[in-house]
């Protein structure tokens, strides 16, 4: 298997995330976006969004970084990131879509200066806080909604936010952060 990636970006840190803390046999290359390598047309065969990450596994190509994890915790069943009973794999699914509609827009529009109120993403870190209370990890085991979600929480912006008002979450946070996969993707920038 082979990841296209990008690691400094959330969507295709938890991927790489995910790979370095399981030890998975993937092969990782980063596309080179200032060469235009995702506006290529063998890149495009792979993903007509021209995005990343992309998995290639044999004649199987596969965007969209929720999907793949997804799919790694399948094809990687020693992982235990994801149910195979019917309610867990619709809790971690619920988190997964959360994530992906939510989340991720609300700290893009931080981000891109949309929204200037770091206050604004309070409401969804109250509802994360609200299901992580009394587990180790969102689902309680550790599972592959913990790495899409926790790519969020650790970017430049996820780390300055106010986690007071949400201790579950800021312990989640910090216990996730020393995990392997993401000990390993933390970007340093250039020169550190």
């Amino acid at each position: 298997m082979l990841l296209h990636s990008f690691f400094i970006t959330p969507n295709n840190r938890k991927v790489e995330a995910f790979i370095k803390h399981f030890d998975l046999d993937i092969e990782i290359h980063q596309v080179n976006f200032r060469e235009g390598e995702n506006k290529t047309d063998a890149f495009l065969a792979l993903n007509p969004m021209g995005k990343v990450p992309v998995l290639v596994d044999g004649d199987f190509n596969l965007w969209e970084s929720n999907a793949i994890l997804t799919y790694l915790a399948t094809v990687f069943p020693e992982t235990n990131a994801l149910p195979t009973d019917p309610r867990g794999r619709a809790d971690v699914d619920r988190w997964l879509h959360w994530q992906s509609s939510h989340l991720m827009p609300a700290m893009g529009r931080l981000k891109a200066g949309e929204e200037t109120d770091p206050e604004s993403v309070k409401p969804l870190y109250k509802v994360l806080d609200i299901g992580l209370r009394g587990k180790e990890y969102v689902c309680g085991a550790l599972s592959v909604a913990d790495f899409a979600i926790a790519a969020y929480t650790l970017t430049k912006l996820g780390r300055q936010l106010d986690y007071s008002d949400v201790p579950d979450v800021a312990a989640w946070r910090d216990r996730v952060a020393g995990h392997k996969g993401f000990v390993e993707t933390h970007y340093k920038g250039p020169g550190k």
